[in-house]
């Protein structure tokens, strides 16, 4: 029998982040005078988005074993004219779903960013922007109506400008995060065309009511034009999923945002940020299901993204851009079951993908400590000798990433390529090749990466002498000059 949530618990559950964020914000950081220390601070946010993933698994709970649902207004911002701005959430299986990956995964990061970020000064700021960007992402993925989900979609933006170029003296991690920034933008002006066209034709950002009066619109055709509206709208609003989701061509954003520190590309750039794109056009499938234009624009997109990002991520040194493309590959998969209907199978991989991702981006993080900061995979080796645990935890990441059986992105992959030779949709030929080889490339890279890093020699006996003395010498200069510049800002 069918229940409805409690309001108060649903309103907690984004609340309780930002709470966190902004006390570890504001008096965890100079702007507030410090008055609380590091532990102080990261100990809220935690408890914040501890208490969160809770709520969120309690929800879980309730939808799928009491068929429980929400869709009411908490609050009515303004009303313009026949328009409606309000705040709301709609809970079903798909925000269930979505509430506890990111709960869980930012808690993981969170957790892990204990050790990471242990010696850095900008400690407290870091556990700030995390708490705020799973706030944001909550506002997303809650809502019922379109106002609210493009608050959350440009609030996770902004965050991951503030974390992309975390270390803000840093040159490429300012370019970097301006790169995001604006690329994100691109979408993002197609993605409120396509809201406020349908602000004007149905007049409600409401999704229940928008899906209602789909039928009233359905062979409307835009003025001036002989293009249907609903084909019109439904790409608008797929190009913001393309910029938010990295999509070629609005891709390039996301290998560079590996700039920022590794938490932040296990919790944006694999679970939670880039899968909002992903998530907006499977709430918005109603919509899709009436345009097949719209839905081979989406496959076409989708097919070129899972197979050149895999190439191009085969010729990647930078163990973080490795990952990085390989990410973007992903979420060309999970394009390309949008574009053939098949949104839960999208959803599916969406949760596999946001579980070994992250695996696979914080085991990166724990090379990438061991090395001392060096990120270039040719002068790494051997380092399943050193690192056991990291080493079996990205054995387990990478066979789940390529496939594997019994491991769980092989059942969400099968899907997905089961799911595109089953369509009639004329854009399914190329599809169906992009997919297929997508795997053999998946597997090339990710093994590519795994004996790179983990068995083979040392890089003193792969690189020649005098470069390695030259080079060796240089990092060890470059690593006192570090000791000496974090022992003199601690000195004073």
């Amino acid at each position: 029998m069918s229940q409805t949530l409690n309001a108060s618990m649903l309103l907690a559950v984004p609340l309780a982040p930002l709470v966190g964020s902004a006390l570890a914000g504001i008096w965890g950081t100079a702007f507030g005078g410090n008055k609380i220390g590091r532990t102080v601070s990261s100990s809220l946010t935690i408890l914040g988005v501890l208490l969160s993933f809770l709520l969120s698994a309690f929800v879980f709970k309730q939808v799928v074993f009491n068929a429980a649902t929400f869709n009411e207004t908490i609050y009515t911002w303004m009303v313009v004219g026949g328009l409606k701005m309000e705040v709301g959430f709609m809970i079903d299986s798909l925000t269930a779903m979505m509430m506890c990956v990111v709960t869980f995964v930012s808690l993981m990061v969170h957790i892990y960013t204990l050790g990471y970020m242990a010696d850095d000064d900008g400690y407290d700021r870091f556990f700030s922007y995390i708490s705020l960007f799973t706030f944001s992402m909550l506002m997303l993925v809650m809502a019922n109506n379109l106002l609210q989900l493009f608050f959350g979609w440009e609030a996770v933006g902004l965050v991951s400008y503030l974390l992309i170029g975390f270390y803000y003296k840093k040159p490429t991690a300012i370019f970097a995060n301006m790169k995001a920034f604006l690329v994100n933008r691109v979408g993002d002006f197609g993605f409120i065309l396509g809201i406020g066209l349908i602000a004007a034709y149905t007049g409600t950002l409401n999704y229940t009511e928008i899906f209602a009066k789909l039928p009233e619109i359905q062979t409307t055709q835009l003025p001036g034009t002989t293009w249907l509206l609903v084909t019109v709208i439904a790409i608008c609003l797929f190009i913001g999923a393309m910029g938010k989701s990295a999509q070629f061509p609005l891709h390039a954003w996301l290998p560079d945002s590996m700039e920022g520190p590794t938490p932040i590309s296990a919790l944006i750039h694999a679970a939670t940020m880039v899968t909002a794109g992903i998530f907006m056009v499977s709430r918005m499938s109603p919509l899709y299901e009436l345009s097949d234009a719209a839905l081979n624009f989406i496959l076409v997109i989708g097919s070129i993204t899972a197979l050149f990002m895999g190439i191009l991520g085969i010729i990647q040194n930078d163990i973080k851009r490795v990952i990085a493309y390989s990410t973007l590959s992903q979420l060309g998969y999970m394009t390309i079951a949008l574009g053939v209907s098949a949104y839960s199978v999208s959803v599916f991989h969406l949760m596999t993908h946001a579980f070994f991702k992250a695996l696979l981006f914080l085991g990166a993080g724990s090379v990438i400590m061991g090395m001392h900061h060096n990120q270039d995979i040719r002068w790494m080796g051997n380092v399943r000798k050193y690192m056991p645990l990291t080493h079996w935890t990205f054995v387990i990441g990478s066979l789940a990433l390529i496939g594997t059986p019994f491991f769980s992105g092989f059942y969400s992959k099968d899907a997905i390529i089961e799911a595109v030779h089953a369509s009639n949709l004329p854009a399914a030929g190329f599809a169906s090749f992009a997919v297929l080889a997508g795997v053999f490339i998946t597997a090339f890279y990710s093994f590519r990466l795994y004996f790179i890093v983990f068995w083979a020699r040392s890089a003193t006996t792969r690189i020649p002498t005098h470069t390695t003395t030259r080079t060796t010498r240089m990092m060890t200069t470059t690593a006192m000059d570090m000791t000496t510049s974090r022992t003199s800002r601690h000195g004073s």
